[in-house]
């Protein structure tokens, strides 16, 4: 990558330099970005489509979406974001067909060993620019939403099959983050302090919570779980409740599944753990029940912020040097959100937390920051090396036209899924068969839901609510 750059050298030295940052540019510009994803921020170019989506102006938000190409580096994130609003807006056929654009792009990223077809192009760029000029990797806690909001397109479009397809690719994609989190451990970072690092970046203790890695995601399990059930086959849904379970264990819901299913499939060992654990299970005692499931998900998750570091790194001569650092960031807390409580035939129930998505890309992001580190310093390194060439053979107006594009193109990669919802809550309940009125108290609202309730059969109650915007969509699985 250093012998690219400077085998250009030539007696007209300035203006070679001067055409290889144009060239650069040109590289961005052509077959990957354009400027605006090299000079700004994307949460800012994001920012009327988000308004519109805390309105409740779904479509409206979709049409704002930079209109996905496939040599962008961007292409698959924007694909994301308007699968997702089309899904808010309950058009699902298009959701389905952006989200299985997407699946497309990674399925071809994995047969190829992750090996990108425009690599030398856009990663020569990004050596003397921004990691802005890298193809848009969707980490795995996206992926398994991808997953999970296809299997729901095709719930609400009536294709159960199709479903269960999604929601074992889901699975799969946590199974494999989880043997890869494994490799990256064993691995050694190197080219930086990461004593220093720890000491100045900002803490995201407050964002992460608890949670052990930022791919493990509750809600996809849940999720599996309902619909094997839907498919007739208990001991996938056993399985599937009793991972959800590993990763919440505080859930009651959760508890309640697993402990049912254990009593029905007779697994006594099981039994016997849990309700060691959990107490002894409660059987439902109506005749002909059929199953209630909400999902609720609520708010938006927060955007990366951009924060600047001074830390030292090996520039040559074996000596270290401050270097000043563009990197992303999670900021703030948590938002509290109030659990939705339902009111039928005079009894009250309250949703519980199964995933905060916010925790798990704060999570994400830490976990890859040595990384993101390293890459950053080679590039640092690249660039300073390239100002102090121009500048011997410049003057200062080489060093002036370098230190200028050096600190402009230096931006921290914010990039993220900012269409997803901060967390997801579930409710499940046991009722008669027939037409049930659902009173829904959330936050300072209600609302009277009038739900059909099929013998032995599931129905499944999606509610949203993000900013102003309370709605919700219904189907029998």
């Amino acid at each position: 990558m250093h012998l690219f750059v400077f085998t250009l050298l030539s007696p007209n030295r300035l203006l070679k330099r001067l055409i290889l940052l144009s060239l650069i540019l040109s590289f961005s510009a052509c077959t990957s970005m354009g400027f605006k994803d090299l000079f700004s921020d994307y949460a800012e170019q994001l920012r009327n489509a988000r308004n519109a989506q805390l309105k409740g102006d779904f479509k409206a938000a979709a049409t704002m979406i930079v209109e996905p190409k496939t040599n962008q580096n961007n292409y698959t994130l924007n694909l994301l974001e308007k699968a997702r609003l089309h899904y808010l807006a309950n058009d699902w056929a298009q959701s389905r067909k952006d989200f299985a654009l997407v699946s497309n792009v990674l399925d071809e990223e994995a047969t190829k060993a992750k090996l990108r077809l425009s690599g030398g192009a856009s990663n020569m760029a990004a050596l003397v620019s921004s990691d802005n000029a890298i193809a848009y990797h969707v980490p795995a806690y996206e992926q398994t939403m991808l997953h999970s909001y296809q299997a729901l397109n095709y719930l609400f479009l009536g294709q159960l099959e199709g479903a269960l397809v999604e929601v074992r690719r889901a699975n799969l994609v946590q199974e494999n983050a989880l043997k890869q989190n494994q490799q990256d451990l064993a691995k050694e970072q190197a080219n930086f302090d990461k004593k220093s690092l720890n000491q100045a970046y900002p803490s995201m203790s407050a964002m992460i919570g608890d949670i052990k890695n930022g791919f493990q995601n509750a809600y996809t399990f849940y999720l599996s779980g309902l619909l094997y059930e839907a498919a007739l086959q208990p001991n996938d849904a056993y399985i599937d409740y009793k991972r959800a379970l590993e990763i919440y264990p505080n859930n009651h819901y959760l508890q309640q599944d697993v402990l049912r299913l254990a009593t029905k499939l007779n697994m006594t060992d099981d039994l016997a753990l849990f309700s060691a654990k959990y107490g002894a299970y409660q059987s439902n005692k109506i005749t002909d029940a059929g199953e209630l499931v909400i999902l609720i998900e609520n708010g938006a998750i927060n955007p990366k912020q951009e924060v600047a570091l001074n830390l030292p790194i090996f520039s040559g001569y074996n000596q270290p040097r401050l270097f000043s650092f563009a990197l992303p960031v999670y900021q703030g807390t948590l938002t509290r959100y109030t659990p939705l409580k339902i009111t039928v035939a005079g009894q009250t129930y309250t949703s519980e937390q199964i995933v905060r998505l916010q925790s798990l890309a704060s999570k994400q992001l830490q976990e890859q920051m040595p990384g993101l580190v390293t890459r950053q310093a080679l590039r640092l390194v690249a660039k300073e090396k390239l100002r102090s060439t121009m500048s011997k053979e410049g003057g200062d107006i080489g060093n002036i036209l370098a230190v200028i594009y050096n600190a402009a193109s230096e931006q921290a990669d914010t990039r993220s899924w900012l269409t997803l919802p901060d967390e997801v809550q579930i409710l499940r309940l046991s009722l008669p068969a027939g037409k049930q009125l659902i009173d829904i108290n959330f936050g300072d609202k209600t609302e009277l839901i009038e739900v059909d309730i099929q013998a032995k059969r599931i129905s499944l109650l999606n509610m949203t609510t993000i900013g102003n915007f309370q709605g919700h969509k219904l189907t029998q699985l």
